[in-house]
């Protein structure tokens, strides 16, 4: 049954009867507290006048300044601002009339500074007072509201970490019932804030204390409160908590924290790159680093931009990288067409404003290809189409050297004819000292590319790196779902290692090659020591919960065909430069000669055709390669 409406002028008499009480309740605390109870008759007119005055002069002059028109129980700081100053016009006005007009006229002494000044300051604690209770009588009303309609269990959470973000949170909880959620307190690592309170909740403890506080107070979910916490410190948690049953999650970084939302909705599952120990790399392409070359953002603005295997891990974060840099049109290539659909979706309806063309091609079929640089003349060309899969191209060699090295050696060559101003080539570190197919293919590429930075206008920059997290086919999202299925997790090798980045660090790498890069180099993001994948494995199974070895098993398979057990960046013979990014290094130019490169185009295309076996087209493979660098080593 609903409650009858009450009429909006019974409110708001309300709000009048109650401001008036303060009004004359206020200028009549001030004698009776100035004077200790006892007026003298001096002013005994001005203490009984007064207080009437007040009545009516302050509600006059407050409803003439609006203050009427405010909603109490949203009265927030701005309307404590607003009353403040009509509380004190009128407290500056009777000053200046019973000061300065009475005793011009009359006999009658003015009103005491003192009676004015505490006057002035009952009535605003007086009258901001009944807007606070009045705030704080409706907030409880609703929230008693929400949790009889939300109902259900609360989840008990420990937060680590008492800083801004915590209090946030706290606020957030209080706010939204619905959430079911209770902050039970904090633990954090500076002992100044342990016994503490922040937002009413108390600071527990220090970190290595969490499992002891979270065990005593029946706590389900730990909440690492703090955008900047460190790997090590987010590893440190994870293995305190291990074998507990504690649900751990944490916020993003700070660059990934979206200001303008709730802190809540944001908190993440832990992943593997937070505990890792290398500290993402934020590169700003805004910035320009070299008199050559302006910033990436000013080459990409308003250009029309080619992006192959748009739709794939790297394609697909590059192209949501570069529609932040207001491109006139982005191409997006890809022989998928699910995947460019949906990538597709995604920048129209995040980023309407830039127009996104999804092209579906195969980057084999030269003919195809050849009419779409006609068509669109692009001026920019990021060429992320690949295959990738090392075991895969093992098994398929034709498709690796067709696909990875012939198909982006023609693309090169149509750059150049189109007049394309930059080419930029995803390359990685399996190319160097290569072992597979999939290397080789890469080297090839690599290679053949470069050529053409010779005589053309074009420049062409190769972008090198190692293993992306969560990428299709990478180490990361295997061993999450060998994990989801209770094991065994498989290792090839106890002793293994790869180098890992991030996918967005990849995709800025890639963009901010643009402002630093010189025609015919190969460049190559800092990033950092080697990870052992059997620790790896060891880490995102105690991440999921469960114990290594007891819980989910490990085992070492073997290492396959083609694969290698440490990867490097940079092969024995090329020599590293500095380039004006202080996290960017170069391989000095290694450019071959365009005549070699015909005749190998033409050795590899005919010994596809013929259907060469395995093991013939790897050794033709590494003679091509092999005459490529050695026009490039003569060139130095």
């Amino acid at each position: 049954m609903t409650k009858p409406a009450i009429p909006p002028f019974v409110y708001r008499l309300g709000q009048l009867s109650l401001d008036g009480l303060v009004a004359w309740f206020a200028c009549s605390a001030a004698f009776w507290l100035r004077f200790e109870g006892v007026t003298p008759p001096t002013h005994d007119i001005l203490a009984l006048l007064l207080p009437l005055i007040a009545v009516p002069g302050r509600l006059l002059l407050q409803s003439r300044l609006g203050l009427y028109q405010q909603v109490w129980r949203l009265f927030d700081f701005k309307d404590a601002i607003s009353l403040l100053q009509a509380v004190s016009l009128y407290s500056l006005a009777q000053l200046v009339v019973t000061r300065g007009v009475l005793p011009a006229v009359s006999t009658t002494l003015g009103i005491p500074l003192s009676v004015a000044v505490i006057d002035w300051s009952l009535c605003f604690l007086g009258m901001v007072t009944l807007r606070y209770v009045r705030r704080g009588s409706s907030r409880r009303q609703q929230l008693e509201q929400l949790s009889s309609a939300s109902g259900g269990e609360r989840h008990r959470v420990l937060l680590v970490g008492a800083g801004l973000a915590g209090a946030q949170i706290v606020k957030e909880v209080q706010q939204n019932p619905q959430l079911h959620l209770e902050v039970v307190g904090f633990v954090d690592d500076d002992a100044t804030k342990v016994g503490r309170k922040v937002e009413g909740k108390p600071v527990l403890g220090q970190t290595q204390q969490l499992v002891a506080i979270a065990q005593r107070l029946k706590v389900e979910q730990v909440l690492i409160s703090m955008p900047s916490a460190s790997a090590d410190k987010i590893r440190k948690i994870v293995n305190l908590s291990r074998g507990t049953g504690l649900k751990l999650k944490v916020l993003p970084g700070q660059a990934e924290i979206l200001g303008s939302q709730r802190l809540i909705p944001q908190a993440r599952e832990i992943k593997i790159q937070d505990i890792l120990g290398r500290p993402e790399i934020q590169l700003d392409p805004a910035l320009a680093f070299t008199p050559h070359f302006p910033s990436a953002k000013a080459q990409v603005y308003q250009r029309t931009i080619l992006v192959t295997g748009a739709g794939g891990s790297i394609g697909s974060e590059i192209c949501r990288q570069l529609v932040r840099l207001d491109p006139k049109q982005l191409l997006l290539l890809g022989r998928g067409e699910n995947s460019i659909f949906n990538i597709q979706q995604e920048l129209g309806r995040d980023f309407p404003t830039v127009m996104t063309t999804p092209i579906i091609a195969d980057i084999r079929h030269s003919q195809r290809m050849q009419d779409i640089f006609k068509v669109w003349q692009p001026d920019i060309v990021f060429h992320a189409a690949a295959h990738k899969h090392v075991p895969l191209m093992q098994r398929n060699p034709t498709e690796a050297i067709e696909n990875n090295s012939l198909a982006s050696a023609h693309l090169a060559q149509l750059a150049a004819a189109c007049g394309v101003q930059t080419f930029v080539m995803i390359s990685t570190d399996k190319a160097i000292d290569p072992t597979s197919f999939m290397g080789l293919s890469k080297r090839l590429a690599e290679l053949m590319v470069k050529a053409y930075a010779t005589k053309s206008q074009t420049r062409y920059l190769i972008v090198r790196f190692g293993n992306v997290l969560g990428s299709r086919g990478s180490v990361v999202p295997i061993f999450e779902q060998q994990i989801a299925r209770g094991g065994p997790v498989t290792v090839t090798d106890r002793g293994m290692t790869r180098y890992f980045m991030t996918t967005p660090e990849a995709s800025q790498l890639v963009i901010q090659s643009l402002a630093v890069g010189q025609s015919g180099q190969t460049l190559i993001l800092d990033m950092g020591e080697p990870v052992n994948i059997y620790e790896l494995a060891h880490q995102m199974i105690q991440l999921a919960g469960f114990t290594p070895d007891l819980d989910i098993p490990i085992q070492v398979t073997g290492m396959r065909p083609g694969e290698k057990l440490h990867e490097s960046l940079v092969g024995a013979t090329e020599k590293i430069v500095a380039t004006a990014h202080p996290k960017i290094v170069a391989v000095a130019g290694q450019l071959s000669s365009e005549a070699v490169l015909s005749e190998v185009t033409q050795t590899l295309s005919e010994a596809i055709a013929r259907g060469l076996s395995t093991d013939k087209l790897w050794a033709l493979a590494q003679h091509c390669t092999a005459s490529l660098e050695s026009t490039c080593r003569g060139s130095e």
